[in-house]
């Protein structure tokens, strides 16, 4: 049966309601902020008023109008009256056509927070009409009574004993107090006079050499425990030549053919060993391998086995020293194979735009694998592609070391007085295959032949012999030398202990203070009311102030973003700080991985979770697992924030709940709040994290209100909330998901079924303790989740339980 009897009886109460809300100061105030024109149109009664809130007074005219208004919003009677009564998420309610809206409808949603007040007036603008029996009246829930369901059918299972807190039990080391991590960077060394610089440069590619040589040997044997082994025999002079043109605190970042670049950064030659076969003494506590040597106090930052990821961290570490005004310079070594990627691409431009400090260098070996470069790009000089990008692009001999030292100190001179990226290609050749124990046979034996003639260290020994700074005695220890070191560093790796289950364990993620995770109460003292977008500025602009180190980077951030979030911060924290980036994905999320890496504390906006296909690896394969591939030499604070769901007209690619997509990733939290006062303290704790944090944000809660407590907290991380009690049934819901819950459990109440509501809040880490205490008190579990059925966050709370 309608509400309302008629459309007279439907004008006579708005018509009363709309005298209240104009005659109270505070609320006509903030809606006519808005100078919007609102026409709503009712069916069962028909009806239509038309609201003009452009300036004051507020005036409203019921029928048709010839006023133009800005929005319209058609709905049944009834509906109005449950909004009035502050009974309809309205952006829900859009979402699935209860009410259909025409016009400028995120400005006519804008103004939710100032009608809210109103709700007040509606119950008492009834009982002056003599109305009451309209008045919605509150359900009495279950916290008094057992539950009609337990009551009618009693539970009968065997007794639980289950150790709950266990099953809670996560990867995170939690601390009373966790020390921030300075990296001592270790000075090679090198001779300022040039003849000895010259020597070490001999001295040091002849030691590359015979790394590189030992460990073929050793891989012919089977005694190298991996499938893929990739050389640098041949592409000394690279290495050496761009490494000796740096300091010693700037930054490298390397690929899977890195052994030689690691070792001419100053690289600690038995650790290298050791990693490459897995030990535990290894640089990386033999958890990188082969493809990921890195060493953290040389300035290196990961042996990258994705092609084209390098450059992203490498301007992330750039971005970094920038901000921090270090001087630093960051250095990534690249493939040819590298240049097609969109990676590349995307860290170029990136880099070209806010001039960062960082040498794109291009080791062109003439294949991409096994794929000759004139065959993988149209332009005969990779160098010439620096010019689409605005910035200098150089060729040089990559098989002449000198002539490489003397491009890269000038590009480096540039980046550190502030002069932006360079591009440098060296042209090159692997000696070796692209791995160890492939075929040779795309490529014939005259070629081979015909670059050993132009063999990097016998080009250098020749040179150095006619300049008179070495003989052929000089020569044979150096060569003697290094591959006596090499034996060595081979015994060693050889008698060196592997890693232990516990030594993986211990670095999937970086230390936490525990009171990031330990379970709190709200504060006490006043409250107000603000939407969940409010509490996500609140806590982005508290943390900006409170920590230096923390920035904002995304499209469109200075304006807000697409849902207005971060509006205001550009003004109050200026532009190095919050970052309009290109529509670059991948740079977003790669830079933000570089930048952590290095001290920085970044908060990265993917204007849609959708988007997050177009920077999956910066993501998995990067910020998840760059600290366990390092064996824990690296942290990575950073935050990821992302809209996701349905509801508001945008189709598929706009539309979708990714919460539970990524939650079998180790080295990744996942968040999801459902309320203003979660989604602030847990953004908050987020950012303070030391580790890589997934922040979700359902779109039809931006304009959802509650209370928010004055002055500083936090929401812990890893704790679940229980909104409501109950004995009958454990509902466990997330996201947007959470009101809806609610909204059932009380239509429940009113049936004798009393709910219990669970707001896990982190998916990971996830709080199953407090999920699997209520089941196995109520022996009942529905999920609830805005996502797929299959393989989704429910999925793995049935299979939990």
């Amino acid at each position: 049966m309608a509400v309302f009897r008629d459309t007279d009886h439907l004008y006579e109460v708005l018509d009363a309601l709309f005298r209240r809300i104009s005659a109270d100061p505070a609320i006509a105030e903030r809606l006519l902020e808005g100078r919007l024109v609102v026409r709503f149109r009712f069916t069962n009664p028909d009806g239509v008023v038309t609201v003009d809130m452009r300036s004051a007074p507020i005036r409203w005219t019921f029928g048709e109008s010839d006023l133009p208004a800005h929005v319209e919003m058609i709905q049944s009677a009834d509906t109005a009256h449950r909004f009035w009564h502050g009974r309809l998420n309205v952006p829900r309610a859009i979402a699935t056509r209860q009410v259909i809206a025409r016009g400028s409808v995120p400005k006519a949603l804008a103004l939710l927070p100032a009608v809210k007040p109103a709700f007040r007036l509606y119950p008492q603008v009834l009982r002056e009409l003599g109305y009451e029996e309209m008045i919605i009246r509150e359900q009495p829930t279950g916290a008094r009574r057992r539950g009609l369901l337990s009551r009618l059918w009693p539970r009968r299972r065997r007794p639980v004993s289950v150790d709950f807190e266990a099953l809670s039990r996560h990867l995170i080391p939690l601390q009373e107090a966790v020390a921030e991590e300075a990296i001592r960077y270790r000075d090679q060394g090198l001779p300022k006079d040039e003849a000895a610089l010259k020597r070490e440069m001999l001295r040091r590619m002849l030691l590359i050499r015979a790394f590189e040589e030992r460990l073929a040997q050793a891989f012919a044997a089977g005694q190298v425990p991996s499938e893929a082994l990739h050389l640098s025999i041949g592409q000394e002079a690279c290495a050496v030549g761009a490494c000796f043109a740096l300091r010693a605190d700037d930054y490298i970042t390397t690929t899977h053919r890195g052994h030689g670049h690691m070792l001419a950064k100053g690289a600690d030659l038995k650790a290298m060993m050791a990693e490459i076969l897995g030990k535990r003494t290894g640089l990386c506590r033999g958890l990188g391998g082969p493809m990921h040597v890195t060493e953290a106090a040389v300035g290196a930052l990961g042996a990258n086995g994705i092609v084209g990821a390098a450059g992203l961290i490498a301007i992330g570490a750039a971005l970094s020293a920038q901000q921090r005004g270090s001087r630093q310079v960051a250095l990534t070594f690249l493939g040819d194979g590298a240049v097609a990627q969109g990676m590349f691409h995307e860290a170029v431009n990136f880099a070209a735009v806010f001039d960062l400090p960082v040498v794109f260098f291009i080791e062109n070996n003439q294949y991409a694998e096994f794929t000759p470069t004139q065959r993988t790009t149209r332009v005969a000089r990779l160098a010439d592609k620096a010019a689409a990008y605005g910035i200098p692009g150089r060729q040089v001999d990559g098989n002449d070391v000198w002539q490489v030292y003397e491009a890269v100190q000038e590009a480096v001179a540039q980046a550190r007085r502030g002069g932006g990226p360079t591009l440098i290609e060296a042209l090159t050749y692997r000696i070796s295959g692209h791995t160890e124990g492939e075929s040779a046979r795309y490529r014939s034996e005259e070629e081979i032949a015909r670059w050993r003639e132009r063999d990097p260290i016998a080009r250098w020994k020749a040179a150095l012999l006619e300049a008179g700074l070495l003989d052929e005695e000089g020569y044979r220890a150096l060569a003697e030398e290094a591959r006596r070191q090499g034996e060595e560093a081979w015994r060693f790796a050889q008698e060196s202990p592997e890693p232990t289950f516990d030594d993986v364990e211990a670095v999937v993620y970086a230390p936490e203070p525990v009171h990031l995770y330990r379970p709190t109460e709200p504060p006490a003292g006043p409250t107000r009311q603000a939407t969940v977008s409010r509490a996500l500025w609140e806590a982005l602009a508290e943390e900006m102030e409170r920590d230096e180190r923390v920035y904002l980077l995304g499209e469109d951030v200075s304006s807000g973003g697409y849902f207005a979030v971060t509006a205001g911060l550009q003004e109050r924290f200026g532009p190095q700080r919050v970052m309009d980036t290109p529509i670059s994905e991948y740079a977003i999320v790669g830079s933000a991985v570089g930048a952590a890496m290095t001290g920085m504390r970044p908060v990265a906006e993917i204007m849609f979770s959708d988007f997050l296909t177009t920077c999956m690896d910066p993501l998995v394969n990067q910020a998840a697992k760059l600290r366990l591939m390092s064996g824990g030499q690296y942290r990575l604070p950073l935050v990821v924030r992302t809209p996701g769901g349905a509801g508001i007209g945008m189709a598929a690619q706009h539309s979708q709940s990714w919460e539970a997509l990524l939650m079998g990733i180790p080295g990744l939290i996942i968040v999801a709040p459902s309320t203003p006062y979660d989604a602030k303290g847990l953004l908050k704790a987020a950012i303070r994290s030391n580790n890589p944090v997934l922040f979700f944000e359902n779109k039809l809660l931006y304009l959802e209100t509650g209370p928010l407590p004055e002055g500083e907290y936090l929401v812990p991380l890893g704790v679940a909330d229980v909104k409501r009690r109950g004995e009958d049934v454990t509902i466990v819901a997330v996201g947007a998901m959470v009101g809806a819950a609610l909204a059932a459990a009380e239509t429940l109440a009113g049936r004798g079924i009393e709910a219990e509501v669970i707001d896990p809040r982190t998916l990971v880490p996830c709080d199953w303790a407090t999920i699997l205490r209520s089941v196995a008190k109520t022996g009942r579990l529905v999920t609830v989740e805005a996502g797929v059925l299959t393989g989704g966050f429910g999925a793995e709370v049935a299979a939990r339980v």
